[in-house]
């Protein structure tokens, strides 16, 4: 019975207002468009996500140099360096 009466509703709007299916017909196109365009944004935003986490991995970790011997200190970034190196591995100067 209600789908009857939704029925003979739809009929009559249809018959009073024509032009209501292209209003119908235009508010599915949009709200298609849209609902596609949200699932490219999420699609795309999952991936940049995906990329920046690989690309910033937090598990790496600086090997620390160990150093035997002898030790000096740089001259230009006061790190210490074994005595034996001629460029400092922190600031690339020359310690020679």
């Amino acid at each position: 019975m209600q789908l009857a009466i939704l029925l003979l509703v739809i009929l009559i709007a249809v018959l009073v207002a024509p032009w209501l299916i292209g209003v119908a017909a235009a508010t599915v196109a949009i709200y298609g468009i849209y609902l596609v365009a949200a699932v490219m944004f999420a699609g795309i935003a999952t991936i940049a996500a995906l990329i920046w986490f690989l690309a910033t991995d937090t598990n790496k970790k600086e090997k620390v140099e160990e150093i035997h011997g002898k030790r000096k200190i740089c001259k230009y970034c006061q790190v210490e360096m074994a005595s034996s190196a001629t460029y400092c591995k922190n600031c690339g100067e020359s310690n020679a």
